[in-house]
């Protein structure tokens, strides 16, 4: 039974406390005193739908929480055991709007999904009116009543497990499913690249020679810029400079590694020509 509901900045409502006991409780008042308003606040936390024009005028959130005593109600008792819900006090749900529109969920302080509160909710409380299907009308509550009559509660309750179990092990089974497919398509990716590299039939250097090339070809627009760099110094310098020029053009080319041939050539001939001008 509902024991508990609290609203916080909902519709005009800024503040509302309730508290009610066992027995028959009666709310009464005139058109317009904010009976409806109380009923709309507890069907947000039993999973209705809701936008932000429910938030209080002013307010950040509208903040509803409604609490059960479940001493009656063994199929929410054990709806919450299968999803690990369980509280030991009575059962707390709890809905948020905020005034951006964006709606969150909770039972027992775990967040939920919409559907979850509706599904609990359709256990715990039942709402008549001229707007809301009397719970009668419910194929749920057939199959129950049905159970309850002929004495199956127990064995409806194996049934109810058993599908549990069946979900998890079929979830266990796709998830397995989906690793073995991942698995067969890399060893296809990689029989194939072990193909394509037997087709080439590389030497024993061969390999070597294609890294090389490969980190030269990475490297090939920074080298062709010190090669500039090194022609437009040893080209513009005069008599007086050809020193410097030649030390700058040896900084600029001795900074790469993994020189090519040709490159270590041109750094070999720079180094004896610095050194002939330096003895001159």
């Amino acid at each position: 039974m509902l024991v508990h509901l609290s609203v916080h900045n909902y519709a005009i409502v800024e503040h509302l406390d309730l508290e009610l006991k066992r027995g028959m409780s009666v709310i009464s008042g005139e058109t317009g005193a904010g009976k409806s308003i109380m009923l709309d606040a507890l069907g947000l936390t039993l999973g209705d739908r809701a936008d932000s024009s429910v938030v209080r005028i002013g307010a950040d959130k509208a903040d509803i929480l409604a609490s059960f005593d479940l001493d009656d109600i063994p199929d929410a008792r054990a709806w919450l055991a299968e999803r690990d819900l369980e509280n030991d006090g009575p059962c707390i749900l709890r809905r948020v709007i905020t005034a951006e529109g964006r709606s969150r969920g909770y039972i027992n302080g775990t967040p939920c999904p919409q559907g979850d509160l509706k599904a609990l909710g359709e256990l715990l409380i039942d709402i008549h009116s001229q707007h809301e299907h009397q719970s009668l009308l419910k194929l749920d509550t057939h199959r129950r009543l049905l159970d309850e009559y002929s004495g199956n509660q127990d064995l409806a309750r194996q049934v109810q497990l058993a599908a549990q179990r069946w979900r998890q092990t079929r979830q266990t089974l796709e998830r397995l499913s989906s690793s073995s497919d991942e698995q067969r398509a890399r060893h296809q990716l990689l029989s194939y690249q072990l193909e394509e590299l037997e087709t080439l039939a590389l030497g024993d250097d061969e390999l070597d020679q294609l890294e090389q090339e490969h980190k030269n070809l990475s490297n090939a627009e920074h080298l062709l810029g010190a090669c500039r760099q090194v022609i437009e110094l040893c080209s513009e310098s005069d008599a007086g400079n050809v020193l410097s020029a030649l030390t700058s053009s040896l900084q600029r080319l001795t900074g790469f590694q993994n020189q090519p041939g040709a490159l270590g050539e041109a750094v070999n001939l720079l180094s004896s020509a610095q050194i002939q001008v330096e003895e001159a």
